[in-house]
């Protein structure tokens, strides 16, 4: 259970708040620590400490309450977890182990349940498309959005994500908000990141090809990339549009529903969408025959 628990606070913590070197994924690196106080449990790897219960000995603190409630307005990178958790966050299982070694604080504050009850639904009706990408959660990074940022497999030594959730802004209520983008060439955060982000320019003039690219089937329109504005897929729910690279943005597709009533299931439209496209990241491209 000490595994399961590091896997899942570090499904918590914000894809750009994991540690400069190492892996992104959820797997323990190098020797898993594990140590409990009647007050709160600690684990760790080679990469990040997690603390649940009482206390701040830790990078990443998250508070184990009864029900989920927001904690504090962020964006402080690590320290205290701006939502708590709670019992019916984690499976059962767990949630059965923790009880045996803390007990559930009784906090006051803001209820984030309706969010983590949608983003869960979201997470698991996107898993089953998106087999071993990896998922962590984003609510105190950027101030317009709220949701899951899903990175492409380590396998494939790619830098292409998703992100999925809500979004809003100064003119439009909150809704569903969909990104499928990569890393501009030549824009890195870790050293490690040089060969993905190569491999990626070249995956990016693949999809955008004008005779077989992922993206121009998908817009039906073969030159769709030749044109540096948004491209519309009126064929899909809500409002989504393609950006070609011309435009120097780092999505290729922006998507938002109409509401926040259906998010989950326009969610699982656009991805469905993307699937032939996102089909193809897997192959790391050498050289390119497309013309």
């Amino acid at each position: 259970m000490e595994h399961a628990l590091f896997t899942r606070l570090w499904q918590e913590v914000d894809f750009d708040d994991h540690p400069p070197s190492g892996g992104h994924g959820p797997e323990p690196e190098g020797e898993l620590r594990f140590t409990s106080t009647p007050r709160c449990l600690r684990v760790e790897d080679d990469r990040l400490s997690f603390l649940l219960g009482e206390g701040e000995d830790a990078d990443s603190v998250h508070r184990w309450c009864a029900t989920s409630v927001k904690l504090n307005e962020g964006p402080d990178r690590l320290g205290e977890h701006r939502w708590s958790l709670a019992p019916n966050n984690v499976d059962a299982d767990l949630g059965d182990w923790i009880s045996v070694h803390l007990s559930v604080e009784e906090r006051g504050g803001t209820s984030v349940e309706p969010e983590r009850t949608l983003l869960s639904r979201i997470r698991e009706t996107l898993q089953p498309l998106l087999p071993d990408w990896t998922w962590h959660l984003e609510v105190d990074n950027k101030a317009d959005r709220m949701g899951w940022y899903v990175r492409a497999p380590a396998a494939w030594t790619s830098l292409f994500t998703i992100f999925v959730g809500l979004g809003w802004n100064d003119r439009e209520e909150k809704r569903g908000f969909l990104l499928f983008e990569r890393a501009p060439p030549g824009e890195l955060d870790r050293p490690d990141e040089a060969e993905p982000n190569r491999l990626d320019g070249l995956r990016t003039v693949a999809l955008c090809n004008a005779a077989r690219g992922g993206l121009s089937l998908l817009a039906q329109d073969m030159h769709w990339a030749a044109h540096p504005h948004p491209h519309p897929l009126d064929n899909l729910p809500g409002t989504v549009h393609l950006w070609p690279p011309s435009m120097g943005r780092w999505p290729l597709l922006l998507a938002r529903s109409d509401s926040t009533e259906d998010v989950v299931e326009w969610s699982e439209a656009i991805v469905t969408a993307l699937l032939p496209a996102i089909s193809t990241l897997s192959t790391k491209i050498e050289g390119l025959s497309w013309h």
